[in-house]
């Protein structure tokens, strides 16, 4: 990721992380499979999500632990919203993709090749999975890295507000790549009932752990939280 402190405004600001090999592969087929109209691409899909959905909630929540060096309290809040969110991942993805036919899985591979972006024009450079975000927003996180500035410590003048941004950055990665998906395809009313249980927990357990485990964080702990989520905002 480039530092987006230093970075010109004509570059697009995006919510979103750098991919893995494992989890590019795990898309990749997928993607190769809908193009194929094979029928396993249901399949393949649910393993890609699982894979997702543990890079995302190691990156947003267990890193958390090693990074903020939290105590044992935080950890146990931190470790039941991971386990939680993982399951309602699992359990849901299963329920709604494992028997979809392949020609309705064409508007999901869609969005996940419009996800999928390089950081150079000729594909050498790193893959992320991105989504553009307002200029407004991106400025609002650019000001919370000036603020910070080189320094490891951090105790932002309106500690609500910075928590707020960042409500909305984890917000957006949820809505993006675990509910954008099950937007263009059919679910019937009960498993999207399901969906909007589930989801709202996952919503909580963020919440939680942003409120009762980042907010009352150390400026030394505080400021590695805040570098740490620069690894989700990205400028190409």
């Amino acid at each position: 990721m480039t530092n987006s402190a230093h970075l010109t405004p004509a570059l697009t600001p995006y919510i979103g992380f750098k991919t893995t090999e494992a989890l590019r592969g795990k898309l990749n087929r997928f993607l190769e499979a809908v193009e194929a109209n094979d029928k396993t691409a249901g399949s393949l899909y649910i393993e890609f999500i699982g894979e997702l959905t543990d890079h995302v909630i190691d990156t947003l929540l267990i890193k958390m632990v090693e990074i903020a060096e939290i105590n044992k309290v935080g950890q146990k809040i931190i470790g039941f919203c991971a386990s939680s969110s993982t399951k309602v991942s699992g359990m849901l993805t299963s329920k709604i993709y494992k028997k979809m036919p392949v020609k309705e899985l064409l508007p999901v591979a869609d969005l996940w090749n419009n996800y999928l972006k390089n950081s150079q024009s000729d594909n050498h450079g790193e893959w992320y999975l991105i989504t553009p975000i307002s200029e407004e927003f991106g400025s609002a996180l650019d000001a919370i890295l000036a603020e910070k500035g080189d320094s490891s410590e951090f105790a932002p003048n309106n500690l609500n507000d910075v928590m707020q941004k960042y409500d909305q950055l984890m917000q957006i990665i949820i809505d993006t790549f675990f509910l954008e998906s099950t937007k263009v395809v059919k679910i019937g009313a009960i498993t999207n009932k399901m969906l909007t249980v589930g989801v709202d927990s996952v919503e909580k357990a963020v919440k939680a752990v942003l409120e009762k485990v980042i907010k009352p964080l150390e400026p030394t702990h505080f400021g590695r939280f805040v570098e740490h989520t620069e690894n989700f905002y990205i400028r190409l």
